[in-house]
């Protein structure tokens, strides 16, 4: 089992966790099969925010983690408040819910939509109380283990009572740990003007996106979380399918076929493991079979370290970085 120790919580916990983002993208009842599939493969660590599935996503993995709470660790996130609960947006959810199950392709048009309801940059006091007491209430917990703040961009000047309030509610042990979790560009920024905000930093790292080789030295007691790993599997992909006598290449070079959607999923976690040593590796998936796989890849690794290394420079040479 590959795991890493957080000095916030005390424990080692598995290294990859599960991103809850689109849980509310099915059924319930699914979306509660999906995280029970992420937790018996072996994750321990759970991802979800205010905003997620038009705030109802907490709700859900609260449900889960009820009964298991003890086992796991929560990341939750707030300045991005969701729409208002209403009848017609219930309805509006449901309907669009059965349109993404018959066609697939909509789900991103639909989420930049249901973006334009939210309201960010909820990063006062009063936001960040509020929001902290409904998320303790819909995740059904006393604590949370890392309160982040969602694409929060840094300001002109120090936000020192938000950071007093987060560490009151530190000291009630309400929160065990807060941070952020933005674009790499912020988190930079921060850290060398809020740094007191940065005890957790979260941000997007791949193959493609290798936002790790910008971060600072960490201090011992900075947690790093990084997602966005698979997002390179499109890019990946379509190249060596589209490069037959390349992907024939790298399949012997790494001993494994580079065609296979399993062969290049496993090898672009791993290598987002490998970027960030030391913490956390988020991803996501709305199917149960490719969610255990993913688990699996990571916490039984097939590939070592060698390999991991030269994918990441076969990728390098060939395709250019994602914007």
């Amino acid at each position: 089992m590959r795991d890493v120790f957080i000095p916030a919580v005390g424990t080692r916990i598995p290294v990859v966790g599960f991103g809850c983002g689109a849980l509310t993208g099915t059924s319930r009842k699914d979306a509660l099969h999906l995280l029970e599939k992420a937790f018996d493969a072996g994750v321990r660590h759970f991802d979800v925010a205010r905003s997620y599935g038009y705030g109802e996503a907490e709700g859900i993995l609260g449900t889960f983690v009820k009964s298991r709470r003890a086992e796991v660790t929560i990341t939750t996130k707030f300045g991005i408040q969701p729409p208002q609960r209403t009848s017609a947006l219930g309805l509006a959810i449901q309907i669009g819910r059965r349109v993404v199950r018959l066609l697939p392709s909509t789900r991103k048009v639909l989420q930049r939509r249901t973006q334009m309801l939210t309201k960010s940059g909820g990063f006062g006091v009063s936001d960040a109380r509020i929001s902290l007491e409904t998320s303790l209430r819909e995740l059904r917990t006393d604590s949370i283990d890392f309160y982040l703040l969602h694409d929060y961009v840094v300001a002109d000047h120090a936000a020192d009572e938000l950071a007093s309030f987060l560490e009151d509610a530190v000291k009630a042990e309400k929160v065990r740990s807060f941070g952020m979790g933005t674009g790499i560009n912020n988190v930079l920024r921060a850290l060398e003007s809020q740094p007191n905000l940065c005890n957790v930093v979260q941000f997007e790292n791949s193959v493609l996106k290798k936002n790790m080789r910008s971060l600072p030295p960490p201090a011992s007691s900075r947690l790093v979380i990084t997602h966005g790993a698979l997002q390179s599997y499109p890019s990946v992909s379509s190249f060596l399918a589209a490069h037959n006598n390349t992907a024939k290449d790298w399949s012997k070079r790494l001993g494994a076929d580079c065609l296979h959607e399993d062969t290049i999923s496993a090898l672009l976690l791993n290598y987002a493991v490998e970027a960030n040593p030391h913490g956390l590796v988020l991803f996501s998936s709305m199917k149960s079979v490719r969610v255990t796989k993913n688990v699996k890849a990571v916490l039984e690794p097939v590939f070592s370290p060698t390999q991991v290394a030269l994918f990441g420079q076969l990728v390098e040479r060939e395709l250019k970085p994602l914007p």
